[in-house]
């Protein structure tokens, strides 16, 4: 552990492979609608400046004291396997996801006065004028974080919404169908993003 302190070899190798784990990470982050092209982008720059980097340092350090990653044995697999990973995660966002059965955004909702956002994800039935035919049909509601371009999932439901109704900060979403029976509202504070009731029949 100390060397990594002591020799910039060996904080340069922690920072490149600290980048692969960082960069998987990236595609699981939910981003807000208008924001969800930049997410590849952002991808594909995090990896051309790791890669950049990468050649860079190793080509700076001479060959008898380069540490195990740069390596040509170490180096060239494991960018090549770092290559082939995130062009995975990349395809699996750009091309897999939107044609599988996955959410995709319906709906947003602000309020005047209050400082929530949410936003209504829905993941319908194949072909579209099935809406409710399948059974697997069902919602999000995500919460934009502050004034992130970042949203957390609040809750899944087998079900679809009717838009909401608003009393006082909270946000009554009547069911307009559903998969279990037992569910007719949901109800969220808009104040501080929280559910705070799911109405039984």
């Amino acid at each position: 552990m100390k060397q990594v302190f002591t020799n910039s070899q060996y904080l340069k190798q922690l920072i490149i492979l600290s980048s692969l784990p960082t960069l998987i990470g990236m595609s699981f982050v939910q981003m807000i609608p208008t924001w969800e092209i930049v997410k590849p982008i952002a991808i594909l720059v995090f990896l051309i400046m790791t890669i950049w980097f990468a050649f860079k340092w190793r080509s700076q350090t001479a060959r008898t004291q380069r540490v195990l990653l740069f390596r040509a044995f170490v180096f060239f697999p494991f960018l090549a396997i770092f290559i082939l990973a995130i062009t995975f995660f990349l395809f699996v966002n750009l091309v897999l996801e939107p044609l599988a059965f996955s959410y995709h955004p319906v709906a947003k909702y602000q309020f005047q006065d209050l400082p929530t956002t949410l936003y209504i994800y829905e993941n319908t039935c194949f072909p579209p004028d099935s809406r409710t035919e399948c059974n697997y049909y069902s919602t999000e509601i995500r919460h934009r974080v502050w004034i992130l371009p970042i949203t957390t999932t609040l809750l899944s439901c087998p079900c679809f919404f009717e838009k909401p109704i608003l009393r006082g900060d909270i946000a009554t979403f009547p069911i307009e169908a559903s998969r279990d029976k037992s569910k007719v509202a949901v109800s969220i504070d808009m104040r501080y993003g929280k559910v705070v009731k799911v109405a039984d029949w």
